[in-house]
């Protein structure tokens, strides 16, 4: 189907047209996208930092407990090792 010259140009103009609101139509999307990226990761630094401040007070209990823990197998240690350097004097 032959198309005249002016046909032609006004059909090129329209495209370049579109093309140029689905650029734009494009960059505004990107633009809100990246907007909620960031307050997406706002709200997952704020979540973080709550969980942290309700765990604070048991990571106190947690040290103190692998403190004891530690303690008492050093103790149970130097009990057998005691325990074995006396059975072989014996």
């Amino acid at each position: 189907m032959p198309q005249s010259l002016e046909e032609y140009k006004a059909h090129r103009k329209a495209l370049k047209a579109q093309i140029k609101e689905t650029r734009a139509l494009l960059e505004q999307l990107e633009a809100e996208l990246e907007e909620e990226r960031l307050e997406m990761g706002h709200e997952e630094l704020d979540h973080l930092e709550e969980y942290m401040d309700k765990t604070g007070p048991h990571l106190g209990d947690l040290k103190t407990l692998g403190s004891a823990a530690i303690s008492d197998f050093r103790k149970s240690v130097n009990d057998f090792a005691s325990w074995v350097s006396g059975s072989k004097k014996k």
